[in-house]
This record gives structure tokens, C-alpha cells and sequence, in this order.
């Protein structure tokens, strides 16, 4: 099992719609589901979201989300914080700092994009069969 994998999403494109919750829920029951460590990157651009929403949505969730949250302005991802799975609009540029990307035209399409961080979550955190060698070009 992996010990934490991150999470990166454009909180802007959420945050006060009516996907808000269904959002929040999803990642939660993705962290449930698959008993492993999710680091929340939230992220938007400067003047996308006032203080106060911020302020707000922060309170709102903060004792619903039971891993750990990092919210920073701007969509640059520095050498620290390689994402695992980032979840970014079409029109934003790419970071060579993560392993997989979804890229969503309209924002409703984010559930998509938690549903498709579940899949390849699960399938890499999930045990393989063992293969059976070959050959053996030491046995006699």
C-alpha cells in the first residue's frame, strides 16, 4: 500500500457551486475507500477568490476533512511538492512536477477527474499477482 499520494485541484473552480460538497464528499470516501494518506493541494489565482469565501469555505471544512490541506495562490508546483494526481482546467499549463494529469473543459467535469484519481489509485495501490519466473538458466 502506498503511504500518501497527492491530490491537486483548482479551488476556484469549486469552491461556492453546487459541486462544493459533492467534491469534499468524493475525496473523502476516496481517502475511506482506499485506507491511504491523501495530501489536498488546493489552489487558485490571484483575485479568483476573496478572503472572505476563503475564510469561509476553510471553516466549513476543516473538520470534515480529516488529511492534511495545503491552499496556496498560483498554479506553479515547486520541486517539493510533486503531485501524485493533479486535476487542472484544459487551459492551464503544465507542470513537469507530477505523476498523472486530468485535464477538465468545464468545471462540473472535476468529479470526473476524482473519479478517475480513485481508479488509478486504486489499481496502483492494490496487491499484483505474483509472476512466476520463466527461466532459470541455473537450475539442472
Amino acid at each position: 500500500m502506498m503511504p500518501k499520494v497527492s491530490l491537486r485541484l483548482k479551488l476556484s473552480d469549486f469552491i461556492n457551486t453546487d459541486i462544493e460538497q459533492e467534491v469534499i464528499k468524493k475525496i473523502n470516501n476516496i481517502h475511506k475507500e482506499l485506507h491511504t494518506t491523501i495530501l489536498l493541494y488546493l489552489w487558485f489565482e490571484g483575485g479568483e477568490i476573496n478572503s472572505k469565501d476563503l475564510k469561509e469555505f476553510l471553516m466549513k471544512w476543516e473538520d470534515k476533512l480529516s488529511f492534511k490541506t495545503v491552499v496556496k495562490q498560483g498554479f506553479y508546483i515547486n520541486t517539493s511538492e510533486f503531485i501524485w494526481f493533479d486535476i487542472i482546467p484544459i487551459n492551464t499549463p503544465s507542470s513537469p512536477y507530477k505523476r498523472f494529469e486530468y485535464q477538465y473543459s468545464d468545471s462540473s467535469k472535476i468529479l470526473d477527474g476524482l473519479q478517475e484519481f480513485y481508479n488509478v489509485a486504486k489499481f496502483t495501490t492494490s496487491d499484483k499477482p505474483a509472476k512466476k519466473q520463466k527461466r532459470n538458466d541455473y537450475e539442472y
